[in-house]
């Protein structure tokens, strides 16, 4: 053997790997890195998720992201693989994240510094919040916690966690696709969750984004025209960056006006089925997210099984539904969707809620069927309600309104749908209606109160003469609260109310309804109370989250619809009579033809309040916004099972067609399966762009010639182009580029080293093993290309 075969079979001693100051890739790839990961850091920041933003300490997440591309690109370079790099920069998150926030809890009066007496300090900081979050959702049961410093650590954790990944995916992987895709997730879910207007940050993020790609595309390239020798990479290099760099500025600059100019939304119909299968997350994003910021609404116009008061009340502008009553119907009526029977001390549940404790009996809660257009002696759970109600007709149209609650004014009696009627106690008492039918159109009759002084009529008189001879199981439910609902300033605001009761001469001043409409009276006064849409401010300040909402209420003396009929139903329960939340919508706007077309704006809160022989009445104590119905003061007068009933002017038939034109035909245009077959498209158009992705990515790992030769060959095969025993590995080669002349260039490179391995028992490089990886990628991308375009001409012919 001769030294020169000697000196090229021979393996060098390994030398230590060091690290040069310039990252291979260039400094304008780190920079667009870096960018990125901090305008992340950047716009969880301003969106001010929690209440402590004049601490100059929590503007630390932006360093956060800095760190993290730096631990990522220290991975990378020093030859850790994917899970070191990880694991390692996990593990310093979780011991450098509790100190900063500890420091934050803390605050900077303390002047808590980092020698170890002040890290001990900072840790444990850090761990009472983690045990008081876990005591108040956990052990207490709370629907949300009253800290809110551990958010500081999961945004920290998300901010390193999406940096690390970054630095290491663009130059460990070289798949800056990935750090992009990530990162830019992040930023749309921070802003699509905010009010905060960030368009600056999205557009330096894109600008970033595509600077990124292009300029690692031109890494590449300049590492192919290097290999094959056919330029100056340097030249090409120029000349991408420079493209590059004007098809930026032109998309940038195109995009901020397009977004100050477009006003259409051609997809707004696809999605308008998909918020009421939200309602969890939004339910849960309540319980576990961030007190502060200016969240934005997930888009859901309806309500829930359960509400917690969260100092919020952000109702969306669309129109909810539209209703079309009968010709003569001029009654103003609020639209019931449901009410409320177990007060948590925080907000409502439909029933008890798991190990809570009631002062009275449990509340449990059953479903019984309503078969369509079976009109039942008397509603659901409304005891005596054929005493002072007659019937209301409407065709409900819902629009931006998507669950399946039906919804009807007072007492539904009947829907044109087969539906479930949810109730509670063994009464069967009232809660709501749902159906699993179609929900487009669909016809109501219920039952509204007579508010006039007629035979069986709802009169002050006969509500005064009512009594309180409840029925045992409906006391119990409807007067049930929580231990800690009453705290000093709600009873003394109880107290307050009492002493304004004036009931007429040789009426007992005691009596439920005189109390009722002075709660209504009291809270509604603007003297009284302020009515306020958003009091998270001062709930933060004056409750603590440690408080019920209604002890709250009496203390700031502000708030919106929830506030006001959760203060008066938990007071008048406290006194002993039953009542309850109901919720739905204010009565909307009608036009000549009777069309009444509702908005999601006009989402409410009221009381109902139980009189005996009159069953449940409304009241309505929310300021300026509630609408309380007069009730005549009459006389007593004996009761009647019930007035005369306006005609019926709606098909009976569940399927009928509505008519074309005017306001009962009027649809939204989307229904059905088109939601559903919308979102199937755009899901499988994402499966088809990641899967295109994973196959055009170009291999990192090395691969050995025999392993590429091999797997090559037999993909050839399949297209009758296998080689043959007398052909040689150049021979077989040529045969290749004749089929794929594309490929010439990467067929020579993978049949040369096969050559060098199998007969010259030469041991290649990585660089080299890695270069044979590429070459058989971009030969398998050829011959899968050239079995599709066979299928292709076969089917033609």
């Amino acid at each position: 053997m001769s030294a020169g075969v000697i000196t090229a079979g021979a393996r060098s001693a390994p030398q230590p790997r060091s690290i040069p100051l310039r990252p291979a890739e260039g400094w304008l790839t780190l920079l667009a890195t870096v960018v990125m990961v901090m305008v992340l850091g950047g716009s969880l920041q301003d969106a001010a998720w929690t209440p402590d933003t004049s601490n100059p300490d929590v503007n630390f997440l932006p360093w956060v992201g800095l760190f993290g591309v730096a631990w990522g690109l220290l991975g990378a370079k020093v030859g850790w693989g994917r899970w070191r790099t990880h694991i390692l920069g996990a593990i310093i998150a979780g011991l450098v994240l509790p100190l900063i926030v500890g420091g934050i809890v803390l605050g900077p009066a303390a002047h808590v510094g980092w020698d170890p007496r002040g890290l001990a300090e900072r840790l444990v900081a850090t761990l009472g919040v983690a045990q008081r979050v876990w005591t108040d959702l956990v052990i207490l049961g709370r629907p949300f916690t009253t800290q809110w410093a551990h958010y500081h650590l999961v945004f920290g954790t998300i901010v390193w966690g999406a940096g690390m990944l970054a630095g290491y995916t663009v130059f460990g992987h070289r798949r800056p696709l990935d750090a992009v895709v990530v990162v830019g997730l992040v930023i749309l879910a921070n802003m699509a969750l905010t009010r905060h207007d960030q368009l600056t940050l999205i557009v330096l993020f894109s600008a970033a984004a595509l600077l990124l790609l292009i300029r690692t595309h031109v890494f590449e390239e300049e590492l192919t025209w290097a290999r094959r020798k056919i330029g100056d990479p340097g030249t090409v290099g120029q000349l991408y960056i420079r493209g590059g760099a004007a098809f930026v500025t032109a998309a940038i600059v195109g995009s901020v006006a397009l977004t100050a100019t477009a006003s259409s939304a051609p997809l707004q119909g696809v999605w308008q089925d998909l918020p009421r299968h939200l309602q969890g997350l939004q339910q849960l994003l309540q319980q576990i997210g961030p007190p502060g910021g200016d969240p934005r609404g997930l888009g859901l116009v309806g309500f829930g099984d359960n509400a917690t008061t969260g100092g919020l009340w952000q109702p969306s502008n669309a129109v909810a539904f539209r209703a079309q009553l009968q010709p003569q119907e001029d009654k103003q009526v609020k639209w019931r969707a449901g009410t409320y029977a177990v007060y948590t001390g925080f907000g409502w549940n439909w029933k008890t809620a798991p190990g809570q404790d009631l002062q009275a009996l449990d509340v449990t809660t059953a479903t019984d069927d309503i078969a369509a257009r079976d009109p039942q002696p008397q509603p659901v759970g409304e005891p005596g309600s054929d005493v002072g109600r007659r019937d209301f007709r409407a065709q409900i149209t819902p629009d931006a309104y998507r669950e399946r609650t039906v919804l009807a004014p007072n007492e539904l009696l009947t829907v044109d749908r087969t539906s479930q009627a949810i109730s509670v106690g063994g009464g069967g008492y009232f809660t709501a209606v749902q159906s699993d039918d179609s929900m487009n159109v669909y016809n109501i009759v219920a039952k509204v109160p007579v508010l006039q002084d007629v035979q069986g009529g709802i009169t002050e008189a006969r509500l005064r003469q009512a009594g309180t001879s409840y029925p045992p199981e409906l006391r119990g439910i409807y007067t049930a609260l929580p231990k800690d609902a009453m705290g000093p300033e709600s009873t003394k605001l109880l107290n307050a109310i009492k002493a304004t009761v004036h009931a007429p001469p040789d009426v007992d001043p005691s009596n439920p309804y005189d109390l009722a409409r002075a709660m209504e009276s009291y809270l509604s006064s603007p003297a009284n109370f302020t009515y306020d849409s958003d009091v998270r401010d001062e709930m933060r300040a004056s409750c603590g989250g440690t408080i019920s909402s209604t002890e709250c209420f009496a203390i700031i003396k502000k708030g919106y619809c929830e506030f006001y009929a959760t203060a008066m139903t938990v007071m008048l329960r406290q006194s002993g009579i039953p009542a309850r939340v109901a919720y739905g919508f204010l009565p909307g706007k009608r036009g000549s033809d009777n069309l009444e077309v509702v908005s999601a704006a006009s989402a409410h809160w009221w009381v109902e309040v139980y009189f005996p022989n009159s069953g449940w009445v409304e009241f309505d104590p929310t300021g300026q916004v509630g609408q309380p119905q007069p009730i005549p003061s009459g006389s007593v007068g004996p009761p009647t099972a019930r007035p005369s009933v306006l005609s019926a002017t709606f098909p009976n038939e569940r399927d009928t067609p509505p008519p074309q034109g005017g306001g009962i035909g009027r649809t939204n245009g989307i229904g059905g399966l088109g939601p559903f077959i919308a979102i199937t498209v755009i899901l499988v158009i994402g499966v088809l762009a990641l899967a295109y992705a994973a196959i055009r990515r170009t291999p990192t790992k090395p691969m050995h010639p025999d392993k590429a030769w091999g797997s090559l060959a037999r993909l050839a095969a399949r297209l009758g182009i296998g080689p043959r025993p007398s052909q040689t590995v150049y021979e077989y080669a040529g045969v290749l580029g004749d089929e794929v002349p594309a490929v010439r260039v990467e067929l020579t490179t993978l049949a040369r080293a096969k050559v060098e391995v199998a007969y010259g028992n030469r041991d290649l490089a990585p660089d080299r093993l890695r270069r044979i990886a590429e070459a058989y990628h971009r030969l398998r991308l050829a011959l899968l290309g050239l079995i599709v375009r066979r299928g292709i001409r076969r089917r033609r012919r």
